[in-house]
């Protein structure tokens, strides 16, 4: 048994990661970032400075650390593991995230609504903020005029009812879609579009202008701290959306129209565009993907989890069971063993669980599971008091409101269906990926917005998986003159600003065939519906 102060080392996890470690800094459970590279070059890998630099930053963010100075073992098994698994494949580093998730489901996208036939084709849609701003009008539109690049502007003086028909028929048929999201508008429906493109993985490119933390206004209207933190979150779920599909977001219009002529005239994806922000690489990703699949399956959020769980987030990440007797075995949990510890009762944390993973993600001779569509749950054999995968995704409105305790949680308890409520409590890269991962795994996908909250995240949540394809029912509740959050009375022009995010959320999942109900009690008894009509095919 090896103990890195305080730590229990695995043994098997394997022996040269503890061979090199403690060969480099003995029995401390840390290492210094200036001591990163020194440490793989002990085991014949050779990451780039920046490579070891994101994955020391990737460690930071997962763990929340304040700064990106050290990695625990278990981070380093993971990293260790990955780059070992590229070096011995042949992949080439660093790969960009978004190419693998454009392979992966691929198949997930709806086919497109038939459109009316004779309208000419624009090379660019235009779509984003619009009045008052004029950032078509000033900046893109001449640009691209310039470059010759054909393009549709939805931003008219007149409106009539016919130009929504060509709107959609340019949404459909350009082969770039641009949206520039600036500070001036809320930006409701345009962010509620974005994260539905971005679900149906259409080439998209970016421009963001963030909210400013003081001084923010909205056509005249003061933005008090509670509403910027609302539109703060919806513009970082949307890009963090966007990001994980590989979507390009440019600092400025006229690098972003640069790389549309890129698209365009050297027939290159814009997922090989280089923006300012890109993709994580795929070592990076690894230790990403640990920690979204330990959040979870940590419900309660106390930053440990039961053997059962680690046996589920195994699975989450690796579609492999992990017998419990291999579990029982584990190098990392070899005190527990020697001492007859309830293995019932054992709680196991973040770094463990890393260690655990690189340990067991190699064993072949584990049984193989494979998923065989939305429907089915195939970890029969994990502990029986264990959920293998959810019924019922509970997503949605969460603030000054109680319809998951009220009619949700009775109803899917009285039906005996599994459910599972995502974290929504602060929308960071590792909810936003929490929430994504869970909803894979959920039959149906439920999302009550009401009247209680702005809920801006959740709308481009609720859209992002739309875009995706899954199984969505939607209950989507208008705001009111009357409608009061925070202890704050809207005004006209927010309600009016927000009620045309939710209505655009509202006409596109109609228009995708999603179901959208008027009451909460009748989208979730739709939604316990499905899971029992599902239940009874099967």
């Amino acid at each position: 048994m090896f103990v890195l102060h305080g730590c229990i080392h695995p043994p098997a996890a394997p022996m040269e990661l503890y061979s090199a470690w403690s060969g480099r800094v003995g029995a401390n459970a840390f290492i210094p970032s200036e001591k990163v590279q020194q440490l793989f070059n002990d085991m014949q890998l050779y990451p780039s400075k920046s490579e070891v630099l994101e994955m020391l930053r990737c460690a930071q963010q997962c763990a929340q650390r304040s700064a990106p100075n050290y990695l625990t073992f278990g981070e380093f098994c993971v990293f260790a593991t990955e780059l070992k698994r590229c070096v011995d494949k042949g992949i080439s580093r660093p790969a960009q995230l978004s190419r693998l998730l454009e392979r992966d489901g691929g198949d997930k996208r709806r086919t497109r609504r038939k459109v009316s036939k004779g309208l000419p084709k624009h090379e660019v849609f235009l779509g984003g903020s619009c009045n008052p701003t004029t950032w078509r009008q000033d900046v893109a539109i001449p640009l691209l005029k310039d470059l010759g690049i054909t393009f549709f502007n939805p931003q008219v003086s007149d409106w009539a009812p016919e130009l929504i028909e060509k709107e959609h028929y340019a949404k459909q048929n350009a082969a770039v879609l641009f949206f520039v999201m600036d500070n001036q508008t809320r930006n409701a429906a345009a962010a509620v579009e974005v994260a539905f493109f971005t679900g149906l993985r259409r080439s998209l490119v970016l421009v963001v202008n963030p909210y400013q933390p003081t001084g923010c206004e909205v056509a005249g209207e003061a933005i008090l701290e509670d509403e910027l933190e609302d539109l703060a979150a919806g513009q970082q779920v949307m890009q963090l959306l966007a990001e994980r599909q590989g979507i390009p977001c440019f600092p400025n219009i006229p690098q972003a129209v640069h790389g549309i002529a890129k698209v365009l005239w050297e027939n290159v994806s814009v997922h090989e565009l280089q923006p300012i922000k890109k993709g994580s690489t795929q070592i990076s990703d690894r230790l990403m993907k640990l920690r979204e699949a330990f959040d979870a399956v940590d419900s309660e959020r106390t930053g440990k989890i039961s053997l059962g769980q680690v046996r589920l987030a195994f699975w989450i990440l690796n579609n492999r069971n992990l017998p419990l007797s291999d579990l029982r075995s584990a190098g990392v949990l070899e005190k527990e063993a020697k001492e007859n510890v309830s293995f019932e009762n054992l709680q196991v944390n973040f770094d463990q669980f890393c260690a655990i993973v690189a340990e067991f993600k190699s064993n072949q001779e584990s049984e193989q599971f494979l998923l065989k569509g939305w429907n089915i749950s195939p970890l029969h054999s994990l502990l029986s008091n264990q959920q293998t995968s959810f019924d019922v995704y509970l997503g949605g409105s969460s603030t000054n409101t109680s319809w998951r305790d009220d009619v949700a949680i009775p109803l899917m308890k009285k039906n005996s269906l599994r459910y599972i409520i995502p974290p929504s409590n602060q929308w960071t890269k590792q909810v936003v990926h929490s929430c994504i991962t869970l909803a894979e795994r959920s039959r149906v996908v439920l999302f009550i917005i009401t009247d209680t909250s702005r809920s801006l995240a959740e709308l481009n949540m609720a859209a992002y998986y739309i875009g995706l394809g899954y199984d969505v029912v939607l209950c989507v509740q208008l705001l009111t003159e009357e409608s009061v959050i925070n202890g704050k009375l809207l005004s006209k022009l927010a309600v009016k600003d927000y009620n045309r995010g939710r209505m655009y959320l509202r006409d596109l999942a109609v228009r995708e065939g999603v179901p959208v109900l008027d009451s909460v009690s009748a989208a979730v008894e739709l939604a316990a519906s499905k899971c029992l009509k599902s239940n009874t095919v099967h």
